[in-house]
């Protein structure tokens, strides 16, 4: 897996702007479609993830009942399991593409998760936003 998923489409604000309600409801429609944009990442590398464990799984039971993998055991000629393990995936070519669609699906997790606390904020910047507008006469 070489397509490292695409950049954030979201801003951040700074941290002394004050929004209109017009403004603050682009930022939380913003949000919101960030939000799915991230949750569609996610399900595109999940995909990914999976077929890269398919292959290494398949290429793993391959090395495991081969006749050159080394055998398990305490006596001579016998290797750890550890050292079976390091012989198997020295020989499965996907080993650390699929190592790495891991981390790239848990860091789309946290994005996503960190979107979805946006989402709260983004909502909490709207209300306010209208409460102030409605409050010093702007919305009259």
């Amino acid at each position: 897996m070489t397509e490292m998923p695409v950049e954030p489409d979201l801003h951040f604000l700074d941290e002394d702007a004050v929004l209109t309600p017009p403004e603050a409801e682009r930022y939380l429609k913003q949000v919101r479609n960030e939000l799915a944009r991230a949750q569609i990442s996610l399900r595109r590398l999940r995909y990914a993830e999976l077929k890269l464990k398919k292959e290494h799984t398949e290429a793993r039971t391959a090395l495991m009942f081969s006749a050159e993998c080394p055998q398990v055991g305490r006596g001579e000629g016998h290797v750890t399991v550890d050292e079976r393990d390091l012989w198997i995936n020295a020989r499965i070519p996907c080993h650390w593409t699929y190592e790495s669609s891991q981390v790239q699906r848990k860091n789309a997790e946290d994005y996503l998760h960190t979107v979805g606390k946006q989402v709260s904020i983004a909502q909490s910047l709207n209300n306010a936003a209208k409460e102030l507008y409605n409050s010093s006469g702007g919305g009259r």
